[in-house]
């Protein structure tokens, strides 16, 4: 395989690769991101219009699914370029790498759908807890998400990484207000809060279409979303337990809805 070779920082594809690595907002600024990994590599071989070139660390080629990914990238006319260790590890967004990764087109912004379930984040920070939520809002059939202009950006190499490759299934509104997809969607808003609230499993709600919102690690869901809800709803925990991980709440929720849905009883 013959790929092109970058040996320079001051390179402007480097620059910009290692701008990409290091800050969100040169990912809203520029359309772009970077998506680091195999898994990764190999899911965007079904959405090739979003890989504008790869970054490979010399060497990785010996990697026999690195091999195979790189031989996909290539007949498809895609950039591959090989960069020295060095190199590679100032654009690479995170510490350990398999040795690749995908500079990708930010997809358009999603829209906002009726007759469907969605999920709000209201100021989620942490890019692995959006990223896990993405995950399992897919894995549990929830393909609509909404978060709000305090969370961590949606499109970051942190996020994407976390997500596994949720973001390319998924209708993603990267920044929104809560009362605009409430009104839009016509959904029932169900707020998770481990302040108070109605408890998840005796509690009849899920037959209708809903509008999980989840809240910021330190602080919760906000007034304003409080406000908003139809329903609060509280995941019954040990006493030694005081609150869950946003990301692990938001798990506990989605599957609790499939489950209900899943089995016929959910309820308005």
């Amino acid at each position: 395989m013959e790929f092109m070779r970058i040996t320079s920082a001051a390179n402007p594809s480097i620059k910009l690769a290692k701008n990409l690595a290091q800050h969100s907002r040169a990912a809203r600024k520029e359309g772009l991101s970077l998506a680091e990994g195999i898994h990764l590599a190999r899911e965007l071989l079904s959405h090739p219009e979003l890989v504008r070139k790869v970054f490979l660390r010399e060497g990785a080629e010996k990697n026999f699914e690195i091999s195979e990914i790189l031989q996909k990238y290539l007949s498809l006319k895609i950039s591959v370029v090989q960069l020295p260790s060095q190199i590679y590890a100032s654009i690479s967004p995170v510490d350990t790498s398999a040795g690749i990764v995908c500079e990708i087109r930010i997809p358009e912004e999603g829209k906002i759908k009726k007759d469907e379930d969605w999920i709000y984040l209201d100021g989620v920070q942490d890019p692995g807890n959006v990223g896990t939520i993405l995950r399992s809002a897919l894995a549990s059939g929830v393909t609509n998400i909404a978060l709000s202009p305090q969370c961590a950006y949606v499109w970051s190499p942190k996020v994407l990484r976390a997500a596994m490759g949720a973001h390319f299934f998924c209708n993603i509104i990267s920044s929104a207000e809560l009362a605009e997809i409430k009104e839009k969607t016509g959904a029932v808003c169900l707020v998770a809060d481990a302040r108070g609230g109605k408890d998840l499993y005796e509690e009849k709600w899920g037959k209708g279409q809903t509008l999980w919102v989840f809240g910021s690690e330190g602080l919760g869901v906000s007034e304003k979303a409080l406000e908003l809800s139809d329903l609060t709803l509280l995941i019954p925990l040990d006493s030694r337990v005081e609150s869950l991980n946003v990301a692990t709440a938001a798990s506990v929720c989605l599957f609790e809805q499939r489950r209900r849905r899943l089995s016929g009883i959910a309820h308005k």
